[in-house]
């Protein structure tokens, strides 16, 4: 976590999937606040991004990953599919809110389920 503050502070971009895992890819899961810490520490937004790959603004049911499927049979898998877009939706930064890493996680996931039209 230390040098992730570092690289923070220097204005370096890291990356992080807050849900901890993947899912099906018909719901935005909950947000470990823990993984705000970072930003909290380095006094920097998060700058939440939501991800969607399919087709005509919907989520193609292929992408997701199965159960206990792996990240190289999940690739292998998609790799045989048609070709499909990836949407990349950078939203609205999170100001960082000293002590308050939960507030952050869910803003950042409320602003993410609000551009993909699904959450719980």
């Amino acid at each position: 976590m230390a040098r992730v503050v570092v690289q923070l502070r220097a204005g370096e971009p890291v990356g992080v999937f807050p849900e901890g895992g993947s899912g099906h890819g018909n719901r935005v899961g909950t947000f470990h606040a823990r993984i705000f810490q970072t930003a909290l520490d380095a006094e920097v937004p998060v700058q939440p991004v939501a991800l969607r790959y399919g087709r005509d603004g919907r989520q193609h049911p292929d992408v997701p990953f199965g159960v206990k499927e792996s990240f190289f049979a999940n690739f292998l898998r998609i790799l045989g599919n048609a070709p499909m877009d990836a949407e990349v939706h950078f939203l609205e930064p999170v100001a960082p809110t000293p002590d308050a890493r939960r507030l952050m996680a869910e803003e950042s996931r409320r602003r993410i389920v609000a551009v993909l039209g699904y959450g719980d």
